[in-house]
């Protein structure tokens, strides 16, 4: 089964074994013949994420397409369910429509629910653990159904417990919103867009037209193959972070609350990397924001990795800051 256009990069060779699956029970029932046959599982959702090695993969690629939300009333507000393969804008528009705060600058991420909790997206100042109650899994090793509280997820920066326990596989996810809430509009971007407008009666609706417009406008269209972010912002500390400032006084970055700093990466690829705009044959970097490496038609994954190992080393060799791929590497 051809992988690449499975996924947003577009690249990439095929999987020896290939199943989709809307049910836990379906999941456990593919695992288990995996397992019979000693195989490799890789757990595939919207491919928003992931890059194909050339090769393909050597054993069976599970496609989550568990469908379907269910809106119940709590104490607080209300809680969302959806499937794990619910695309997550759908999700998203769904909730803003209803007038709920909590998902609205988290819009026009691509990708499935399943994934923003893998992956605990995050945009403009939001994560997803803010709004997650509990993830439902089927536990491959147990071989059961079970849920987890958002809180013993170990939602982190683009990790969670379930990027480290490969056995545990998302079936679906509650999201606690609510009907009043103050907007996250404090994020650079967010507050320019709304510089010059009237914010004092703000809804869930206006701020994600504010977050489509603003990446809209950096993001690549849907002819350019892309994973989105390739890496993420590191995380460096206070010493390290007055290093850089001496060197590099415009430097982007966010101070956080343990004196650390995230540095943006977008930004060192940028101003200290050059490689906005760089191409080498296919594999690129989008001219717009340099955070995104592209697949311009026919580049292949291991054009891709090359070109991301070249911006890596670039700046090492000028800042000392080793980058961390966000996108997810398939592998056994």
């Amino acid at each position: 089964m051809p992988l690449a256009p499975l996924t947003t990069m577009r690249a990439g060779g095929s999987a020896r074994f290939f199943t989709s699956v809307k049910t836990g029970a379906e999941i456990g029932e593919a695992a288990w013949w995996a397992r019979e046959k000693n195989l490799p599982i890789f757990i595939l959702g919207g491919g928003s994420n992931t890059l194909v090695p050339d090769a393909g993969f050597p054993g069976l690629v599970v496609k989550i397409d568990i469908c379907g939300t269910k809106y119940e009333s709590t104490h607080h507000g209300v809680c969302v369910y959806a499937g794990a393969g619910e695309v997550w804008d759908d999700l998203v528009r769904d909730s803003v429509l209803r007038n709920l705060w909590g998902l609205e600058n988290l819009s026009l991420i691509p990708g499935t629910v399943g994934g923003a909790a893998v992956q605990n997206i995050g945009a403009y100042g939001v994560e997803a653990k803010q709004s997650i109650h509990e993830v439902e899994v089927f536990d491959i090793e147990k071989k059961e159904l079970r849920k987890i509280s958002g809180h013993k997820c170990k939602l982190g920066y683009r990790d969670s417990i379930f990027k480290n326990n490969k056995n545990l596989v998302v079936i679906s996810v509650a999201f606690n919103l609510v009907h009043n809430a103050t907007p996250h509009t404090e994020y650079e971007d967010v507050k320019k867009y709304f510089s010059d407008k009237n914010t004092e009666h703000l809804t869930p609706q206006k701020v994600r037209d504010a977050i489509i417009a603003i990446r809209t406008a950096k993001m690549p269209g849907l002819e350019i193959g892309t994973a989105g972010s390739f890496f993420k912002n590191p995380v460096v500390s206070a010493e390290k972070f007055e290093e850089l400032k001496g060197l590099f006084p415009e430097i982007k970055a966010h101070l956080q609350g343990d004196g650390t700093a995230k540095v943006s990466a977008a930004w060192l690829l940028d101003k200290v990397g050059g490689f906005r705009g760089y191409r080498r044959g296919d594999a690129g970097v989008f001219e717009k924001q340099s955070l995104i490496v592209v697949n311009h038609g026919n580049a292949t994954s291991t054009e891709i990795i090359s070109l991301a190992n070249e911006m890596k080393q670039e700046i090492k060799n000028k800042t000392g800051i080793s980058l961390e791929e966000e996108v997810v590497m398939m592998s056994e």
